[in-house]
């Protein structure tokens, strides 16, 4: 396959990322490539195309002595730190981020610690930790509607949760940033994780797998995303309920709402 070819001759290596134009669609910027464990994931942001997909291509030396070298220098169960761009800063004060908080209920509670603001893209940037609290990446979501909406600025994490550090028996798996933090607002008790609009892996899985329970409430038009999900993690989680949404959860659909506070009881 073309699609195949193009991903091997990228060259990338392990733990790294590729970003640039899609050739399947061409889309300028949308396509995304990381490799982990010898696979290569890959995905374009474009909603036209749909080019999504692994490509397992093996490690070579080059990756095998990269993978000593870090497992060296790195405590067990500890990541490497992400270091924020310099034109990422903790200044909200633009009418454009104040209006775009407002209208999803943010800012009420996020603090500069949660979110930042990328000044050279107008981008309000989510930082993305591990559970040690490690800054591993960050994401941030376009203000004035540029492509993509949502950019990866290091690609190495594969989810959001808000982190409180409380241990919940409880999650509601989302897409999005957004979506996550409107699950942490109106469910307290209840984790919201996005897996940032990838499909499902191992990750996202051996995260999940510490809940009792999971509610797949992906967006209306992931239909059949949220049942392949849902069968999928039953595989691991006592309880996994799949909930068709009426409409995306950052509307806080009052049906909603109540329907998924009825599921989670």
């Amino acid at each position: 396959m073309f699609i195949n070819t193009y991903i091997n001759d990228l060259h990338i290596s392990e733990g790294d990322s590729y970003r640039g134009d899609c050739p399947m669609c061409r889309g300028k910027n949308t396509f995304t490539a990381t490799k982990m464990d010898g696979t290569i994931v890959f995905n374009c942001y474009k909603v036209s195309c749909g080019s999504r997909g692994k490509v397992s291509v093996g490690l070579n030396r080059e990756d095998i002595y990269n993978l000593m070298d870090r497992s060296s220098e790195l405590p067990y169960g500890k990541s490497e730190e992400f270091e924020m761009p310099t034109y990422v800063t903790h200044d909200l004060s633009k009418p454009i981020i104040k209006a775009f908080m407002s209208k999803w209920g943010l800012h009420k509670n996020l603090s500069a610690s949660y979110v930042m603001y990328d000044v050279k893209d107008d981008r309000l940037v989510f930082p993305l930790r591990d559970e040690n609290g490690t800054l591993i990446d960050a994401i941030g979501r376009s203000l004035v509607g540029c492509q993509p909406k949502w950019l990866r600025y290091s690609g190495r994490a594969d989810y959001y949760v808000q982190h409180t550090w409380e241990k919940k028996k409880k999650a509601i798996i989302v897409e999005d940033v957004v979506s996550s933090l409107v699950v942490y607002d109106c469910f307290p008790d209840v984790d919201g994780v996005a897996i940032l609009g990838t499909n499902l892996n191992h990750r996202h899985i051996d995260f999940l797998s510490k809940y009792e329970h999971c509610v797949v409430a992906l967006d209306p038009d992931a239909r059949s995303k949220t049942v392949a999900y849902t069968k999928e993690l039953k595989n691991y989680i006592p309880e996994v309920t799949a909930y068709p949404l009426t409409d995306d959860i950052k509307y806080r659909k009052v049906e909603d709402i109540e329907g998924l506070k009825e599921v989670l009881t």
